[in-house]
Parts: C-alpha cells; sequence; structure tokens
C-alpha cells in the first residue's frame, strides 16, 4: 500500500525550491502509470530554473525533475505495453500526437506540448505520474545512474542524425557539460579521428581531460581557430555548439561545405552573425532539439554499453542535498548530478 505523502523538491517561484512534504500523486486517466521514481538526474534546466534571475520558465509550485528512471507500481485500465513492476524511463516531453507537427512525425515540436517538471509535476520525488506512451522498459542490469541520463542521450542522439559523421571526419565541441562529452564519446565510437573540445569552466576542462575523448582547451586562454586550422589544414567537419551561444565561433572555425550543429539553449544570447560566411563557405547549419523517435535508441546503447556514461557521474546525492548538487552544477564543478529520492 503506498504512503499517503512523500517528499518532493518544489518550485515555490523566484529561484525558490523546496524540499517539503507533497500528496502521493494518483492515477487519473486510463493511459497513465504511477511510477516510483528509483533515480533522478539533474539537468542544466533545472540550474537555469532555479538561477537568479531565472533564466528558464517553470510553473510555480511544480516539482522539478525529468531524466529519471523508475518502476511501474500502477497502471491505468488502458495500458497494455507496460507491467507493474517493469522498470522504466521516461520521455518528459508529453506530446499531443494531433497537431500539425505531431502528424509530420515532429512530436519533439508539438504545438501542445507540455514538459515533466516544468508544466506540470517531475521526478524530484519518491512517484511520479506519467502518460503510457511516453515510458520505455529498460533493463535491471542498467545501473540507475546511467539509466537516469536516457533522456538527454536521446536529445544527442537526435542531433547525431541530423549529420552524416565518417570515419575520419574532424569535430569540435563547444561545451563539456554532460551533452557536449555524451557527443564527444559517440563521435568517437563513430570514428572522429580528430576531435577539439573547447570549455572556459577549469573543473569541466580538467574532467575532461581525463576522459581522452580529443584535444581539449580553453579558448579564453588558447587561439581555438589557431588550434582547429593545426589540426585540420581546413576546419572542422562539424562543429557542435552545447551552449547555445557561439554560433559565430562554430561558423569561424568550420570548413567549407561542413556543418554547424546547434544544440545548447541560451534564450539571452544576441550576437551579429556574418551571413556572408555561412554563404560563401556552404555551410550547412542545423538546429537540434528534443528527442524524436530515439528513446528506443538511448535504451539500446545503455544496454548495449556501446558508451560508459557512469564516467560522468560526479556525484549521487539525497533529495534533502538537492541544493547542493545544484550549486555544484552552477560553479561547473560537477558533470552529472543524480539525486536517489
Amino acid at each position: 500500500m503506498l504512503m499517503k505523502t512523500m517528499k518532493a523538491a518544489v518550485f515555490e517561484g523566484e529561484w525558490r525550491l523546496t524540499v517539503k512534504e507533497m500528496p502521493v500523486p494518483a492515477i487519473t486517466r486510463d493511459d497513465e502509470i504511477l511510477i516510483e521514481v528509483e533515480a533522478c538526474s539533474i539537468c542544466g534546466t533545472e540550474v537555469h530554473i532555479t538561477a537568479v534571475p531565472p533564466a528558464y520558465p517553470a510553473t510555480p509550485n511544480t516539482i522539478l525533475g525529468h531524466e529519471f528512471v523508475g518502476y511501474v507500481r500502477e497502471k491505468g485500465a488502458v495500458v497494455d505495453q507496460l507491467q507493474v513492476g517493469d522498470r522504466v524511463v521516461v520521455n518528459p516531453n508529453n506530446y499531443c500526437g494531433k497537431c500539425y507537427y505531431c502528424r509530420k512525425n515532429l512530436p519533439n515540436q508539438c504545438e501542445h506540448m507540455e514538459a515533466l517538471g516544468i508544466d506540470y509535476n517531475g521526478a524530484f520525488a519518491k512517484y511520479c505520474v506519467v502518460r503510457d506512451k511516453v515510458a520505455y522498459p529498460i533493463r535491471e542490469d542498467v545501473d540507475a545512474a546511467v539509466a537516469a541520463c536516457a533522456e538527454p542521450l536521446s536529445c544527442v542522439l537526435n542531433g547525431l542524425e541530423k549529420v552524416h559523421v565518417r570515419p575520419g571526419d574532424s569535430a569540435v565541441v563547444i561545451g563539456a557539460g554532460p551533452i557536449g562529452l555524451m557527443i564527444a564519446m559517440l563521435l568517437n565510437r563513430m570514428g572522429v579521428h580528430k576531435l577539439l573540445i573547447l570549455e572556459t569552466a577549469e573543473p569541466r576542462a580538467k574532467f575532461a581531460k581525463r576522459l581522452s575523448l580529443g584535444t581539449v582547451m580553453n579558448p579564453l586562454k588558447e587561439n581555438a581557430l589557431e588550434a582547429v586550422q593545426a589540426a585540420t589544414g581546413i576546419g572542422a567537419d562539424i562543429v557542435f555548439d552545447v551552449t547555445g551561444s557561439q554560433m559565430a565561433t562554430s561558423v569561424e572555425l568550420v570548413r567549407k561545405g561542413g556543418t554547424v550543429v546547434l544544440f545548447g539553449v541560451n534564450k539571452k544570447a544576441l550576437k551579429e552573425i556574418a551571413q556572408c560566411e555561412i554563404t560563401t563557405k556552404e555551410i550547412e547549419v542545423k538546429g537540434t532539439w528534443l528527442a524524436n523517435a530515439t528513446f528506443p535508441r538511448a535504451v539500446q546503447v545503455l544496454e548495449n554499453r556501446e558508451i560508459d556514461l557512469s564516467l560522468l557521474v560526479t556525484g549521487i546525492y539525497s533529495l534533502e542535498e538537492i541544493h547542493k548538487g545544484l550549486e555544484l552544477l552552477r560553479e561547473g564543478e560537477a558533470v552529472k548530478v543524480i539525486i536517489r529520492p
């Protein structure tokens, strides 16, 4: 029998995140499942939501948390592909399935998207309710901290689908946070020959160097363009901007005919772009956002251990310690922080 209340990390508005007692959520639709949360990762989104001033919007009095793994404890009457006791990871972006973009097979662009842990209660809690269509089974032998990273990995895979990576290619990844390092890991797996990672936060730069994924440099202290030219002769085949603010730099570092992939979201980043550079270099510039039909592949990558995401986990904390994890991420002193509610 379930408890009636649970501890949860609730966003109360204007950067206030409070761990307090909340009612255990109940299933209210026939297609919903109740999940007992095993582990939930702190995303950069939560860091932005709780920043002063906030750099990302969220609904006040909402339980945060959307990158998680857990067990199905109850299910609605029409849920037929999941059983009580199944271990699942969750796509936190609940798409309507009916709007123009959903019918164009672009559910990650849904016009009526509801985001778990932003628009409605999320997984920094003992229990969480989601629709069954966004839950995907994952094997028991995948470590909980790794399984909790399925959501960002699925977003990374969606981004990589937008480029044609070939063995021997060169690439630059701007930003050595979790997303950037996941991209770097997969690029190595795909046979990229020369890989440069740019990171200005010294703790993260040192962490990235220990992973031996490629050449790591601080563009505030070293000339990135000279380094890329020295390594490639012509510029990188592909440049990934994971910061959301380095499009101009990306255009500068990519070779003629190369591809720039814009991943990070920074709504405050405004900078003039030399459009003629994109035109005359015949560069492809592609934006990438959320997962789109890539959750099954993300689960396969984790189950097959194609990359080792446990290397990115720098701390595991209780729910009561969530502010410590947020502060470490805010200071750039952590990479992937896991909460075990």
